[in-house]
């Protein structure tokens, strides 16, 4: 069910199955999916992509694949990015390009958290927010929630796993707004 919301502009609207729907967001401590939410690769935001690029010499370090493979050529146009458009990330032998294979996680966040910096000022947004999105000014799961995660069903609700990035995002008063849906 879609409800309205009134606090920011960026926002109309929230499909209530943010407040019902589960996963296990404890994904540090997951055995079990192998970062499969990562297999697809990821929307990212033109500034995003040059925040990136600007740290490709450290980065490099990390990640295996060059920097030419990091992203797609195709460049999508959408006024709700940042920026205005967006490319994804490359999908390199069956996941993101910034998967670590041989560990956890992300490496964008890894290096974020070597080099003592915030991961929201490297890391694609529609990552961090997972696993919830904003679409058209509804926000709502992510589509890889409600096409099958392996950890659905089990742990906190999206919009609990989720509401600390919200804010960031968002603001306490959007987030006030959506606690009292949360009933």
């Amino acid at each position: 069910m879609l409800v309205p919301l009134t606090a920011d502009p960026r926002l109309a609207q929230v499909d209530t199955d943010i407040f019902r729907l589960r996963y296990f967001g404890a994904c540090m401590q997951c055995t079990f999916c192998h970062d499969s939410c990562c297999q697809y690769g990821a929307d990212v935001n033109l500034p995003e992509r040059d925040r990136i690029l600007a740290e490709a010499d450290s980065l490099s370090k990390r990640v295996k694949f060059p920097r030419e493979q990091w992203f797609s050529s195709e460049v999508s146009y959408d006024p709700e990015y940042p920026g205005g458009a967006f490319v994804r990330t490359q999908k390199v032998e069956g996941a993101c390009v910034f998967l670590n294979r041989e560990g956890r996680g992300c490496l964008l966040h890894a290096w974020a958290m070597e080099k003592g910096r915030d991961y929201h000022s490297i890391k694609p947004m529609v990552c961090w927010m997972f696993p919830v999105i904003w679409d058209q000014k509804v926000l709502r799961p992510s589509m890889d929630v409600t096409d099958g995660l392996v950890c659905v069903d089990q742990g906190q609700t999206l919009y609990d796993s989720a509401r600390g990035e919200l804010e960031v995002v968002f603001g306490p008063v959007v987030i006030q707004e959506l606690d009292n849906l949360r009933g």
